[in-house]
């Protein structure tokens, strides 16, 4: 019983936390490249004329990307189109970690997919492989140099244009 209540002023003087900046999608500007789309399945196919169109636009050359400023932040966002995917470009230092993370929204219809411009996985990156309802994914760069990552938040149903989320990104 003692040490718990000597843990209760411990409890009370911590910090407060400081809420992270928040950015609007819109505000962002566009990355000078996104990502080749990744070979991985797509939760959200189906067969009918929408899932035909959703299929064709996840063939493209690239995903469109947001580029991130430095530093950690939110972002409000939502799904753009009927492909069901939203990518951002983020810069990370030699040594830096950053990760993704939906936060709000219908949080279990999203997945974070972390990828090189290869849209391809690469030492250092780091996803939920075992679904674990928290849509998320994060990198750590090994090297020394600066590396530009990109997270995409893809949605598991084809019916989500417009839908609105918020992700959080966090540089340690």
């Amino acid at each position: 019983m003692l040490p718990l209540l000597a843990a209760v002023p411990l409890l009370l003087l911590q910090a407060p936390q400081v809420p992270l900046p928040l950015l609007e999608a819109k505000d962002l500007p566009p990355a000078a490249r996104g990502p080749m789309p990744p070979r991985v399945p797509d939760l959200g196919a189906e067969r009918s004329i929408m899932g035909q169109a959703r299929a064709a636009l996840r063939r493209g050359p690239s995903i469109p990307a947001l580029q991130l400023p430095a530093g950690s932040l939110r972002i409000q966002d939502k799904v753009p189109d009927q492909s069901g995917w939203r990518a951002y470009a983020i810069e990370v230092p030699g040594g830096g970690s950053v990760t993704v993370q939906v936060v709000d929204g219908r949080k279990g219809w999203f997945r974070v997919l972390a990828m090189n411009a290869w849209g391809q996985a690469e030492p250092g990156l780091l996803q939920n492989r075992i679904p674990s309802g928290e849509p998320r994914a994060s990198y750590h760069n090994p090297g020394t140099e600066a590396r530009t990552i990109y997270f995409v938040v893809d949605t598991q149903d084809a019916h989500m244009v417009g839908e609105p989320f918020e992700v959080t990104v966090i540089h340690s």
